[in-house]
């Protein structure tokens, strides 16, 4: 069972309050078994503040020692105003008070200003909640990765974020086995493929910055195969151009990676299956789908795009292309990490250190310089929205509500031209969601329902 105190975005807003709401979902096969979801909802009509008052005393007693095991642990254990500052937050949490939580508060009650502070001359709180922000990702992406207790400090708000997670949860700690396999397109391009899981066929559409087996064991990545291989066939491979792939592609152009695609499915032995598509991969999925709708049973689109940077009538997106290519060349071989950070900052913003360095070295074995450019700039260059409404399956859409690679608007413009669809909005800052973030189990439930009847 999942018990969540998390507001939403906007909870803040004077007035609002939170009713506790149970919803009872089917069923679920698998290793994540969510048979009830607790979650706080705005209501606008109740008196403010009852913030936590309808869990247990127990429930309260389980955060307060998760909170002293932390601040014993090395990574809190000398950041005295670090773990101050913690406890204040989730103990105005408990008391009901988090909506009250703002800046001068903070600086008069922990940091030691005094009546006199001004948010608008002095940074500290803001940047002692940033430091405690990336000291809690890095704890639950380390230490604490097994913890029955979450807590968290979302971005842009005050008011932490406590999960209490029970028995039912048991996600698989081992990586499932994966068989590597090689096919060849029509041009004679090696597309490597990698097949792991049983169950209903999962096909993965191949995006930029990808490599079978350097990201089977990513902290990055790997809790993404790990979870789908044990409820799905899962298939995945590389683009050409990149990863186990052929890195001397005949051709780099957006048709050829559909056609791709559709050798990597006759090669597995695949007749019809459920489609996956990601980032770059989402306008590939769909394009698939319209031009083979006896193939896919249904449709999932996650933090992806069908018009490009080049196509959305705004100078800056092709700005914003062009500094991209331009890293790319100058920095994507550099010894030195910090041109290719760039981009760990727009997928990844709150990843750990040791994240940042495999997503870092990933960038790298993913594919040279010149693949990477030119990837970058055929992807960039689609428009699929007059395609959307010829999409057959049906569809989910899944997107992050502050993904800084790609906005969300991206994703309403994709739900609103397929006919259909239903488009789930994911509460994180990271287009590749990590295991420890709410929104992560979030998007496994969504999955399983919509392909349970699969």
């Amino acid at each position: 069972m999942w018990l969540t105190a998390r507001a939403s975005a906007d909870a803040a807003v004077s007035g609002s309050t939170c009713r506790l709401v149970t919803t009872e979902p089917p069923d679920l096969s698998g290793n994540l078994r969510l048979r009830r979801r607790l979650l706080y909802r705005r209501e606008t009509n109740r008196p403010a503040g009852i913030g936590m008052a309808q869990w247990k005393a127990d429930d309260e007693q389980r955060i307060r020692a998760q909170i002293e095991r932390m601040s014993a642990t090395p990574l809190f254990a000398h950041a005295g105003r670090m773990v101050a500052l913690l406890r204040y937050l989730v103990e105005a949490e408990l008391a009901g008070e988090g909506d009250a939580l703002n800046q001068s508060r903070i600086a008069i009650d922990v940091l030691g200003r005094d009546a006199h502070f001004d948010p608008t001359l002095d940074s500290i709180v803001r940047v002692e909640m940033g430091r405690l922000r990336s000291k809690l990702v890095e704890f639950y992406a380390t230490e604490g990765a097994a913890d029955d207790v979450l807590v968290g400090l979302p971005k842009g708000r005050y008011r932490p974020s406590i999960e209490l997670r029970r028995g039912s949860f048991t996600a698989p700690t081992t990586l499932p086995k994966q068989e590597i396999r090689y096919c060849q397109a029509d041009d004679g391009t090696s597309i490597a493929y990698a097949l792991s899981g049983q169950g209903y066929p999962l096909v993965k559409a191949a995006n930029w910055l990808s490599h079978l087996e350097f990201d089977h064991q990513s902290p990055v990545w790997r809790h993404w195969w790990r979870e789908l291989a044990s409820r799905y066939r899962l298939v995945r491979y590389d683009t050409r151009g990149g990863g186990l792939s052929d890195w001397q592609p005949r051709a780099v152009t957006f048709d050829a990676w559909v056609d791709d695609l559709h050798r990597v499915v006759d090669s597995a032995g695949l007749d019809r299956f459920a489609l996956f598509g990601m980032s770059q991969g989402v306008s590939v999925a769909a394009a698939f789908a319209v031009k083979h709708p006896e193939r896919v049973s249904h449709l999932i689109l996650y933090g992806g795009f069908v018009r490009g940077l080049t196509k959305r009538d705004d100078p800056l997106s092709l700005e914003r292309l062009e500094l991209m290519e331009h890293l790319i060349r100058v920095g994507w071989g550099y010894p030195q990490a910090a041109f290719r950070q760039a981009f760990g900052a727009m997928f990844i913003p709150d990843g750990t250190n040791e994240q940042f360095k495999w997503f870092d070295e990933l960038q790298r074995a993913s594919m040279n310089s010149t693949n990477a450019a030119q990837f970058l700039r055929v992807a960039h260059e689609v428009d699929l929205r007059p395609l959307l409404r010829r999409v057959q399956a049906p569809t989910l859409v899944l997107h992050a509500n502050r993904d800084n690679a790609v906005p969300f608007e991206e994703a309403k413009i994709i739900a609103g031209g397929i006919q259909g669809a239903r488009l789930k909005m994911l509460d994180s800052n990271n287009h590749i969601l990590f295991e420890h973030e709410p929104a992560w189990p979030e998007f496994l439930v969504e999955i399983e329902e919509f392909l349970a009847a699969a």
